[in-house]
């Protein structure tokens, strides 16, 4: 209980200073945006990295999201978390992007490598680091063939850790739709990684 009570404050916290930061770019500060982009890059990042599948365009992504942010932060009022508001901008520009993407019928040639993970690893095995490449590799091919929906409610909950409640915010939805979007995404992501593993 405790442990979720430190988590509780400390999101409280997180939320009160972006909300000073709203109020301060509001008002002109053009650092309030520079310190709202440094608290949250990394988190729209991995969501628009996980929708799209390569680094550029995430990357290219995240900052059209927060160019959203500086034109439409007049407009914003509070009624969500601004947490919550940009993952929602992040979400639907990474969606817009994929199916921008797949008009055009380009595809990328090279497969970029994931985000790294932590740089504390410990020691691995040649073979243990060919057999985790081999499962990432099979899980990033399993997640581009889950529907857009289902996908983005999975990488919000599963990666980012967000709640059914806050999935159901970002995306507009109701928590039995994101329930239920999750429950699909995990099905097929186990038949689809049956069938490239087994």
């Amino acid at each position: 209980m405790g442990g979720a009570a430190k988590r509780d404050r400390a999101a409280e916290r997180e939320a009160q200073r972006d909300t000073r930061a709203v109020e301060r770019l509001k008002e002109g500060d053009a650092g309030a945006l520079d310190e709202l982009f440094r608290r949250h890059r990394d988190a729209a990042y991995r969501i628009a990295y996980r929708l799209v599948g390569n680094r550029e365009d995430a990357l290219d992504v995240v900052q059209e999201a927060f160019i959203h942010v500086l034109r439409g932060i007049q407009a914003f009022r509070g009624q969500s978390s601004f947490r919550t508001w940009l993952y929602r901008i992040v979400t639907h520009a990474a969606l817009d992007y994929r199916r921008w993407r797949a008009m055009r019928k380009t595809e990328s040639l090279e497969a970029e490598a994931a985000p790294a993970a932590s740089a504390h690893r410990g020691a691995r095995t040649p073979q243990k680091e060919a057999a985790d490449k081999d499962l990432h590799r099979a899980i990033e091919k399993a997640m581009t063939n889950i529907s857009e929906k289902n996908r983005a409610a999975l990488i919000l909950f599963a990666v980012e850790g967000m709640s059914y409640r806050e999935v159901a915010a970002v995306l507009s939805i109701s928590v039995g739709t994101v329930m239920s979007r999750i429950f699909n995404a995990r099905q097929r992501l186990r038949e689809l990684l049956a069938s490239e593993i087994g």
